[in-house]
């Protein structure tokens, strides 16, 4: 139990005091804890060890003790309670955007609305409007609510879905009888979101398997079962899948339930070439314990899961041109990072001794510019005494063996020009353009807006590019393909930003982009110093996309990027 994870439980207890319990102060504590506790990077497992929870902020003894139950045991009985005191579909509603925890409340309270179809018809009778607060365009923004979180039902960003799913291919390695056991699906692939989690195991002892991984979920899914596999779902409609096979066919089932369909097909084209069947009972009589096997059996180089789209990779894997995708490892930096002088949660010497521990030369700050108001925004007074900061702390503690950049987040205002005016853009190593406003132009408009930033000299990275929030918000109508382009003749930069909550661009794009000449940095939006890890995300991203270390800018060396943004402000002045 980490402390994000420990804050997602805080922050769900908050939620359901107050809907379900009517709770609003106690509800807020939970709320402030969890915010205080979130990204914080602290070590949760060491302080409720040594009893110092409460050192801190926000943390006091009531919340200390469910923190340290959370550490102990994975569960928290207070949650517990709660979650079964709520009705499943409040857990729907909780997902509108701008409902919040008092409308829930009200709604449950004076009206009985608990699911997705009971507020759709209360809102559409007309009901609604009835109490206090509910006005016409509410009930507007409920209907197309209602609508986004039926489309969302059932799916989890990997960043959760994942998280659950290396507990439960743990949980099935340990059961009697399984030999080995694997993560397959789209989530192996490393999509962005997913409605499943995919498992594959080899066992002699597949009932007994199978009947174990039944207990697990709430109810089981017996129309989606076929011999050797099991399905259970999840209260909120998520679903986990158990396929079990005899141990030498363990390389093609896995193979065949990673997929894709696409990938799937084109080795089944390949082992009918060969007189041999392939599916998940195996490759006809050969024996593949591994996936190495199986592959080799088909005349292919073993093809990383990121790939298996469909995208021309086994044409490559039997040509021997795959490429070496980008590592982890491979980083030295990165460039989109906020602290405490606009909306981060550690200060500017933090973030930088957060990036030097994780054996990097440079970090990039890139803290909100001056529109973004609620965020912070700096004013060019601001810029001056943080650039200020940062040459002090590369004379006296970078000295030359690591480098803090000084960056910028520009907003793109609604025109496609950049906020701050040039003489303060000009003050910046680089510049990060991203909109955080106007989403409602017509795809034209956007695109144009976003081309029109491009061409701007100062401009370095294209931020987010298509401002996308997964399972949250679609993001604005823009045509990416035309902004690329615009990119790749400028000399932009476009970055995949690692959130977890929005990795955009996406791979497809992110592809395009390379194809395209364009550099893609893979960035964190970090606002804290836990939040640099966000880079491992966005790995994901661009080995999906086929980039090689070198395409992603933040793998150069530090004195290629010096020399990258020096050329890059050279090229402004001429």
């Amino acid at each position: 139990m980490n402390a994000a994870g420990a804050a997602s439980v805080l922050a769900e207890i908050a939620m359901l005091l107050e809907v379900v319990g009517g709770d609003p102060f106690r509800a807020r504590a939970f709320q402030n804890a969890a915010r205080r506790l979130e990204g914080s990077g602290a070590d949760v497992e060491g302080l409720a060890a040594s009893g110092e929870l409460t050192s801190l902020p926000g943390i006091g003894d009531a919340i200390a003790a469910i923190v340290e139950e959370l550490v102990r045991t994975g569960r928290s009985g207070m949650h517990e309670r709660l979650v079964a005191e709520t009705p499943v579909g409040l857990y729907d509603l909780m997902k509108i955007k701008g409902l919040g925890a008092k409308r829930i409340r009200t709604l449950y309270a004076e009206l009985g609305i608990d699911s997705l179809d009971a507020l759709e018809e209360a809102a559409r009778a007309g009901r609604i409007t009835t109490l206090p607060g509910f006005g016409p365009k509410t009930v507007t923004s409920i209907l197309e609510g209602v609508a986004s979180v039926r489309g969302m039902r059932g799916k989890r960003r990997i960043v959760h879905a994942l998280e659950v799913a290396e507990r439960l291919v743990e949980h099935v390695r340990t059961l009697p009888g399984v030999s080995a056991a694997e993560l397959a699906g789209p989530l192996r692939r490393r999509m962005e979101v997913v409605s499943s989690i995919d498992l594959v195991a080899a066992t002699d002892r597949a009932e007994e398997v199978l009947a174990a991984f039944r207990t697990l979920g709430e109810h089981t899914a017996g129309g989606a079962e076929r011999e050797g596999r099991a399905e259970v779902r999840f209260s909120d409609g998520f679903a986990a899948s158990l396929a079990c096979v005899p141990a030498d066919r363990f390389g093609a089932a896995l193979a065949v339930w990673t997929g894709s369909e696409a990938h799937v097909a084109e080795l089944a084209e390949r082992a009918r070439e060969r007189g041999l069947t392939l599916g998940p009972e195996g490759l006809g009589g050969v024996a593949t314990p591994t996936e190495e096997a199986l592959y080799e059996a088909l005349g292919l180089a073993w093809i990383p899961p990121e790939l298996r789209e469909g995208w021309g990779e086994v044409d490559a894997a039997a040509a021997g041109t795959l490429p070496r995708l980008v590592e982890l490892a491979d980083l030295r930096g990165t460039f989109h990072c906020h602290t405490t002088f606009s909306d981060g949660r550690a200060t500017l010497a933090e973030m930088a001794e957060g990036a030097r521990a994780r054996g990097w030369s440079y970090l990039g700050i890139a803290d909100h510019s001056q529109a973004a108001s609620y965020a912070g925004g700096l004013t060019p007074a601001a810029v001056k005494k943080q650039n200020r900061e940062i040459d002090a702390w590369n004379r006296e503690v970078g000295k030359g063996s690591f480098r803090l950049f000084k960056g910028t987040e520009a907003d793109i205002l609604a025109d496609g020009t950049l906020d701050f005016p040039d003489a303060t853009l000009a003050s910046f190593d680089y510049v990060v353009g991203s909109i955080h406003s106007a989403f409602k132009q017509s795809e034209r408009a956007q695109t144009d807006r976003l081309i029109r930033a491009i061409q701007n000299p100062r401009l370095t990275i294209l931020g987010h590019a298509t401002g996308r929030l997964l399972l949250g918000r679609s993001g604005y109508p823009v045509d990416v393909r035309a902004v690329i382009d615009a990119a790749a003749e400028n000399g932009v930069a476009v970055e995949i930003n690692a959130d977890p909550r929005r990795l955009d661009i996406d791979w497809r794009h992110a592809r395009y982009a390379a194809e395209r000449g364009v550099l893609v940095p893979i960035n964190p939006d970090a606002h804290s110093v836990a939040g640099l890890d966000n880079v491992a995300w966005g790995v994901n991203v661009a080995r999906k996309a086929w980039l090689p270390a070198r395409g992603v800018l933040n793998t150069w060396e530090l004195k290629e990027v010096e020399d990258y943004f020096a050329q890059r402000k050279q090229a402004r002045k001429t």
